[in-house]
């Protein structure tokens, strides 16, 4: 171990140029560590040494390194009788390779608890929390629910329950509160059926057998009364504050039971889908796509100004490259199409310039992204890429964004947005027919519109975003996409939702 340390800094040093101040990481280093995770590898081993408390910490982590995968689903469901938490958990787990832990695992436990657990389930009497937790702690101690994650079923059922769970170091990444009217959850009981054969349950209303063999023996289950389920249904209402107030620091979802099983599976699953906050450092490199109007430029400036982030144009800086005469902007001129404007007095957009051979495009964008302020704060590109050779170009590069958003603006919304823009030839002062009129009748008068604000060319730029706007989205397939077409405050709190949270997971399916 400590020779890695060593090797790991001997690599850093000959990768740091020592004769400048202050010294700098490669930004591949940083890039490499969130590309892996390291983060957030190292912050959940400490957080099960600390909770685990081994005798050999050291032996504990090399063993915690030597696991398939140790970021697997660890998940509570809680919610009274028949409100459907036993057939969400099964679905999850075929669907996902998770253990399913309930009353029938827990009773597979072979130790000296397993015994008082079970007398306390014949009595109908609460489990002592110690109890569950030592019971509960030996079965997601298996290797399958090491591997593959575990959701425990219907428990905690008490205050008691939870903070014993704790005590025990079980803390679940996920916790799912599962909530029904009493009337509904009352239908529901007494319309359960079970299979001998199987186990499997049903319903005779909601969900009766496809096969009439299965309908002719379904038997009622045990303790099926309209006493004994508002019995429960008591208990639990006694209950659950209590539990919801010790498990409140975690993560947690009250889903609406009351919909179909169809639509309760999607918003659980979106949920588990979700990864908690880590305080792993992050720099955030952000994409912004979207036609030319969905509001790009003024959600950068937005992001640029709480965040703190390099707002980098590369229309911006091909203008800025050709003005200063530098070496790429040289290369660059000289494909201007100098018909449509001269040189020095280049204004368009990247749809108005003749074909720029996309490397030097690049060699541009990372003279810039390679600057100390972009690697130290973070940066907001927009208008590039614009094609999938662009994106992969930029990758390879070392420049991988870590956020990618599409604004999604319907067309009619686009059109009026451009086309109804002027601008004084005297004043510069830029308005809007409709969201930001001129002040006075003498500037309407003189306002005139800039010619790729024609709705000709309006829907030209909307086609040529569209024509590579597949290849994009499929290259970068953690992509969000926000509603654009919203007041822009209103799309900047969308954008910045989801750019404190981590990426979601797009599946609980452990790799092995």
């Amino acid at each position: 171990f400590t020779t890695l340390l060593y090797t790991i800094k001997f690599e850093l040093c000959c990768k740091m140029d020592e004769t400048k101040r202050p010294l700098r990481i490669p930004p591949e280093f940083t890039m490499y560590a969130e590309k892996n995770d390291l983060f957030s590898l190292y912050e959940r081993m400490i957080e099960e040494v600390v909770v685990s408390q081994p005798t050999d910490p050291l032996e504990y982590m090399i063993n915690f390194l030597h696991r398939q995968n140790d970021d697997v689903p660890q998940i509570v469901m809680i919610g009274p009788p028949a409100s459907g938490k036993g057939s969400i958990a099964q679905l999850i787990c075929k669907e996902s390779g998770i253990k399913k832990i309930d009353n029938k695992e827990i009773l597979s436990v072979d130790i000296e608890q397993t015994k008082q657990l079970k007398d306390c389930m014949d009595k109908n009497i609460d489990i002592p929390g110690d109890v569950l937790g030592a019971v509960v702690k030996n079965r997601i101690s298996k290797k399958d629910c090491v591997d593959q994650g575990w959701v425990l079923v219907g428990y905690p059922k008490t205050r008691d329950q939870a903070l014993a769970l704790q005590r025990h170091g079980i803390f679940a990444k996920h916790i799912v509160f599962m909530e029904a009217p009493d009337v509904v959850l009352i239908e529901r009981f007494m319309g359960k059926r079970i299979d001998p054969q199987t186990g499997e349950i049903y319903h005779v209303t909601f969900e009766p057998p496809e096969n009439p063999e299965v309908n002719r023996r379904l038997a009622t289950i045990d303790n099926q009364s309209e006493k004994h389920i508002r019995k429960q249904l008591i208990h639990y209402h006694r209950n659950i504050e209590g539990i919801c107030d010790a498990v409140k620091k975690g993560s947690t979802k009250t889903i609406n039971a009351d919909q179909p099983k169809t639509d309760v599976h999607a918003q659980v699953y979106h949920f588990l889908c979700q990864q908690p906050r880590s305080v792993a450092p992050q720099c955030p490199r952000v994409i912004l796509q979207g036609p030319r109007g969905s509001g790009k430029g003024t959600q950068a400036a937005l992001l640029a100004a709480k965040y703190g982030l390099v707002n980098v144009s590369m229309v911006e800086l091909i203008k800025q490259a050709i003005a200063d005469n530098s070496k790429v902007g040289n290369m660059m001129s000289t494909y201007i199409d100098k018909k449509m404007m001269g040189v020095t007095s280049f204004k368009g957009n990247l749809s108005e310039v003749g074909p720029l051979p996309d490397n030097i495009v690049l060699k541009c964008l990372v003279e810039r992204l390679s600057k100390l302020d972009c690697a130290s704060k973070g940066w907001v590109l927009r208008g590039y890429p614009r094609s999938r050779n662009q994106a992969e170009a930029l990758s390879e590069a070392g420049y991988a964004p870590n956020r990618v958003y599409f604004l999604d603006c319907p067309t009619d919304t686009i059109v009026e947005r451009l086309s109804l823009r002027r601008t004084d030839p005297v004043t510069g002062i830029a308005s809007h027919l409709i969201y930001n009129p001129p002040p006075s009748l003498e500037m309407k008068r003189r306002l005139r519109t800039n010619p790729k604000d024609a709705e000709q060319a309006v829907d030209e730029d909307i086609v040529s975003y569209e024509s590579a706007l597949e290849e994009l989205v499929d290259y970068y397939s953690n992509a969000q996409t926000i509603n654009a077409d919203q007041d822009p405050h209103t799309v900047f709190e969308s954008l910045e939702s989801l750019l404190v949270k981590p990426l979601p997971k797009q599946t609980l399916r452990v790799a092995i």
